[in-house]
This record gives structure tokens, sequence and C-alpha cells, in this order.
């Protein structure tokens, strides 16, 4: 698999990125639905595997930690083992040619002090081991959450991906994830 088969367009700006009004959401995760309280070294997610690393469950408050929007779930993505942590989707998606997907998550600093955190989130083939990922950081400590992601484009690409987010240090307090979305951007049929 070569890299100009994807062409993958970043904006880690921090900025949201422009999609249609009607593009269809193929994946989604606010972590909310994953576990009743904060857990440390959590590796139950429902819809991701924990890897390559620890990861910690946070539930909004706890830790001193809040999530998007002050409820829910969501992960410190450097455990408490000092080894920063990669989750990766369950689902493996098979893109098609020609069409736009967008991949957002939301990312804050650590909230706890310290060192900047960078989180690398990408895409890993299923097929033939291939990675292509982006960078998002490094998050000052203080940052609040904001959306990253990228668009990808399917050209003359098949096979089946799976989608990574890892956090990238090993100090124990690592940047904050919420909010993950896959959609495309076609539109989809809305009854009049």
């Amino acid at each position: 698999m070569h890299l100009k088969s994807l062409a993958i367009a970043a904006s880690l700006a921090g900025a949201l990125i422009a999609s249609p009004a009607q593009a269809g959401i193929i994946f989604s995760d606010n972590f909310d639905a994953d576990n009743a309280s904060s857990a440390l070294n959590f590796n139950s997610l429902i819809n991701w595997t924990v890897g390559d690393g620890t990861i910690d469950y946070i539930r909004s408050g706890g830790f001193g930690i809040s999530c998007v929007g002050g409820t829910g779930g969501c992960l410190d993505l450097d455990g408490s083992t000092g080894n920063a942590g990669r989750i990766t989707t369950r689902q493996v998606f098979d893109f098609d040619d020609g069409v736009q997907y967008v991949f957002e998550l939301a990312l804050s600093g650590n909230q706890r002090g310290g060192a900047s955190d960078s989180v690398n989130f990408g895409l890993i083939s299923e097929d033939t081991g291939f990675v292509s990922f982006l960078t998002a950081g490094p998050l000052a400590p203080n940052a609040p959450f904001a959306t990253f992601g990228g668009s990808l484009m399917g050209q003359d690409f098949s096979g089946n991906w799976r989608f990574f987010i890892e956090g990238v240090g090993g100090d124990n307090v690592g940047a904050i994830l919420d909010d993950v979305v896959l959609r495309d951007n076609r539109a989809t049929n809305v009854p009049e």
C-alpha cells in the first residue's frame, strides 16, 4: 500500500472540520457507556482494543478531570504505568473509491499540569500492516477541548482498515480523549 493511495489532509489547528450537513456517520464513540466509574489502566472498552501501553478511563470529575460537556466518560491516553497506550477500533472499515471520509476527535491537555502531551492518530491496514498517521499537539496541560482530525479520500485502494489513537509519552498523565466520529460526505436520503 502506498501513501499516495490514501490522500490524507489534516486539520490540526484545533478548528472544526467542515462537513456537509447530511454527512453519514459511520462510527462514533463518546466513551460514556464503557464503565460506571473511573478506572486506572482500563482495558475493557466496548468499541476499541487497548494495546502498546495503558489508558485510564475517566468519568467526568474523576481524578479532577472533566470530559466534554462536563459529563459522561473520556480517556487519559497515558495510563498509570508510565507507558502511554494505543486504542484501535474493533470495527474494520472498507473505504469506497471517490468518497471523502472525515475522522474527528476531541482532545484536551492533561488537565493536571506538568509536561505538554501529543497524540498520534490514523489508519492501520489489516491487509498489509501499512500505517498512516497524523499528530495532534503538543497540547499544553491546560489546553481546553478542541476538535482535531483529518479527511481521507478513497482512491484506487481496497482492503480493511482500523483507526487508532495513541498517547505519546510516559509520565502517567496524558492528553484527554473524547467524542470520536467517522463520517462520509455522501448525502443521506431525508424523507420529506
